[in-house]
């Protein structure tokens, strides 16, 4: 995990560590549509802002290890073009699997991408909140 976890803090990095599988766990979700903003707010609700900031940054790392997992079997599929009417059953069914491994990377990716969307959002209308009330100004 690229996360450093302060060893001062040992449950709160706990709570990271378990929130982030959490995360990943859904996002891995075939069946997840990544309607998953309530579900990752009600896992972030109970960290402390550095825990959800922790959080936030391990799903954009992790979207982007799945951008590095799908142009690695982009390149799997550059002889794909070399097949013909003779090529081997079974070099055909392989490239069909890769396609099916690409589109199921790709979905996992997406779906990181759009639960680090939706919580940074969160965090940083928290942080405007936090600002406001501290200064005394009106929200806007």
């Amino acid at each position: 995990m690229t996360m450093r976890l302060a060893k001062t803090n040992a449950a709160g990095d706990r709570r990271i560590l378990s929130a982030v599988r959490q995360i990943k766990a859904f996002a891995k979700d075939p069946d997840a549509d990544c309607s998953c903003t309530l579900i990752i707010g009600e896992l972030l609700a109970h960290l402390a802002p550095r825990q959800r900031a922790a959080v936030v940054q391990e799903l954009f790392m992790s979207a982007l290890r799945q951008r590095t997992k799908v142009a690695t079997l982009l390149e799997l599929l550059r002889e794909v073009e070399q097949f013909g009417p003779a090529s081997e059953i079974g070099e055909v069914e392989e490239a069909a699997l890769i396609f099916d491994d690409v589109a199921k990377q790709a979905k996992i990716g997406s779906q990181l991408l759009k639960a680090f969307v939706a919580s940074r959002h969160d965090i940083l209308d928290a942080e405007r909140t936090f600002h406001t009330k501290e200064t005394g100004e009106r929200p806007s």
